[in-house]
C-alpha cells in the first residue's frame, strides 16, 4: 500500500442484529475545518480489488451446510457494481484476518475465519458482520476496507445463530449481510429508510414467517446514495436547505441529525434521503427530475456535538467527541409537489413552529404481517397483495379518518 503523508483514519461499521439500535460513527460525507469543500469518503478508482479469503470456501459451523457462500458474494458484488458503475476485481487470498486498527496491509479482504483479530472486532457485540475502513482523513479517499463475517453470530442471550443462503428459518441471510457490508466497504453509512439495504437492522429468516431476502435488493435510496459517490450528476437534481427550531427561547436553533427524505409525489416511493449536519444543513443529490414531497423526522439517540458541519469521523488522531441529546420534534412535510429540474439545485429551508416543534406523540416504530411485528424490513413480492400492520406509541389513538395515504398502491382498512 502506498505511504500516506496525511493521517489515516479507521472506521468500524456493522450490520446489526434484529431490533437493536446502532449509532454509526461512519460518515458518507466529511466536512473538514478550514476546507470550503465537502469531502466524501470513497474509493478514488472505479476498479477496486477485493480479496476473497480461502476461509469462504471452507466456512466453519457459522454457515449451514450446502450454502452458496461464493455465489452470495458474487451476487452482492454485482449489485453494487451495477449501481455504482464500478468494477470489482476479485482475487483469491490465503489471508484469514482483517487488518488491525493500527494500520492496513493493503489487502481489502472478505473473510469468515475464526482468528483472534477477526473475533476481536466484534467485542461483546452480536453483529452478523463488521467492516473496517481505512481512509485518508484529508481527502476522504478509501485505501483499504475489510469485511469480516461473524464466525460465531449469537443472539443477545447468547443463543448461537447461523448464516444460510436458502432462507432457513432462524438463520441470517448471508447474501443480505454481505450486500449490506459492501455498502460500508464503498463508503456508505447506515440509512434511516427502513426498506434500504443500508438500514441498520437485519432480521433472521422466519420473521413475518417469510425469508429475510429484502436486503439483497438495493432500494432507490441505496442506489441514489452510491450514485452520489461514484456516478455523474449530469441530468440529475439536488435538494438542499436548512432546518431550524424556533421554540427555544425565541432563537432559531439548528436541527442536527434530522432525517430528511424525498418521495415521488405520484407513487409515494422514497427515492433519496439524508441527515442534517450540526448546523442544520442538508443536501441530497442524484435525484431524477420530477415532482416530489420532502419530509423530515426526529431520530432518537445521541448526536455529535462540536463538529464542523455534521458527520463525525473516527480516526487515529481525533479522540471521540462528547454527545448531547437532540430536542425532539414531530415529523412534518417541508415541501409538497416540489418540482426538481435537471442540472439544478432546489433549496428548501424550514422553521419548526408549534405543534411541529413539540415532542412527538405518535411514534409508528414497527411494521408487521402474518402475526409478527418488527423494526426490520418487511418482504414483499411484485404482484402479491400484502396486509401490513403498523405499531408504536399513539398508533391506536389515530382514527382512520386521520390517516392520509399518498401512494395509489396502499389502502387503509
Amino acid at each position: 500500500m502506498r505511504p500516506l503523508n496525511s493521517i489515516l483514519a479507521v472506521l468500524i461499521l456493522a450490520c446489526v442484529a434484529p431490533v437493536r439500535p446502532f449509532a454509526s460513527d461512519f460518515p458518507d460525507s466529511l466536512d473538514f475545518a478550514g476546507s470550503p469543500a465537502q469531502q466524501r469518503t470513497k474509493w478514488s478508482s472505479k476498479t477496486i480489488r477485493v480479496s476473497l479469503s480461502t476461509s469462504l470456501s471452507s466456512p466453519a459451523v457459522a454457515i449451514t451446510p450446502d450454502s452458496d457462500v461464493i455465489g452470495a458474494v458474487h451476487r452482492a458484488l454485482s449489485r453494487w457494481s451495477t449501481a455504482a458503475n464500478i468494477r470489482f476485481e476479485e482475487v483469491s487470498s490465503k489471508a484469514q484476518s482483517i487488518s488491525p486498527a493500527s494500520g492496513g496491509d493493503g489487502i481489502s479482504l472478505i473473510t469468515i475465519a475464526e482468528t483472534a483479530e477477526n473475533l476481536a472486532i466484534f467485542g461483546r457485540g452480536h453483529n452478523p458482520a463488521r467492516t473496517r475502513v481505512f481512509y485518508d482523513s484529508e481527502t476522504g479517499e478509501i485505501v483499504e476496507a475489510d469485511i469480516v463475517i461473524n464466525p460465531h453470530p449469537t443472539e443477545a442471550d447468547g443463543t448461537l445463530l447461523q448464516f444460510s443462503t436458502d432462507g432457513t428459518p432462524g438463520t441470517y441471510d448471508l447474501e443480505s449481510t454481505i450486500t449490506h457490508e459492501l455498502g460500508h466497504f464503498l463508503g456508505l453509512d447506515h440509512s434511516n429508510v427502513i426498506g434500504s439495504t443500508m438500514q441498520a437492522h437485519q432480521g433472521v429468516n422466519g420473521i413475518y414467517k417469510l425469508p429475510a431476502f429484502t436486503e439483497r435488493t438495493l432500494s432507490e435510496d441505496d442506489r441514489t446514495r452510491v450514485h452520489t459517490l461514484y456516478g455523474s450528476s449530469e441530468g440529475l437534481s439536488a435538494i438542499e436547505g436548512k432546518l431550524t427550531n424556533s421554540s427555544l427561547g425565541g432563537a432559531l436553533v439548528p436541527l442536527q441529525r434530522a432525517h430528511v427524505w424525498v418521495e415521488e409525489s405520484g407513487s409515494g416511493r422514497v427515492v433519496a434521503s439524508g441527515i442534517t449536519s450540526a448546523n442544520g444543513n442538508y443536501r441530497i443529490e442524484s435525484i431524477p427530475p420530477g415532482h416530489y414531497r420532502v419530509l423530515t423526522e426526529y431520530l432518537e439517540g445521541p448526536v455529535a456535538s462540536e463538529v464542523p458541519s455534521g458527520s463525525v469521523s473516527v480516526n487515529l488522531a481525533n479522540p471521540e467527541k462528547p454527545t448531547r441529546g437532540q430536542r425532539a420534534f414531530r415529523s412534518v412535510e417541508i415541501g409538497n409537489r416540489v418540482r426538481l429540474r435537471a442540472n439544478a439545485t432546489t433549496r428548501i429551508n424550514f422553521v419548526m413552529v408549534q405543534p411541529q416543534s413539540g415532542p412527538a406523540i405518535l411514534k409508528p416504530r414497527l411494521l408487521g404481517t402474518n402475526g409478527d411485528l418488527s423494526a426490520t424490513p418487511l418482504p414483499a413480492e411484485a404482484g402479491e397483495k400484502l396486509t401490513i400492520y403498523v405499531g408504536g406509541e399513539g398508533v391506536d389513538q389515530v382514527p382512520i379518518s386521520g390517516i392520509s395515504v399518498m401512494s395509489p398502491f396502499i389502502t387503509i382498512d
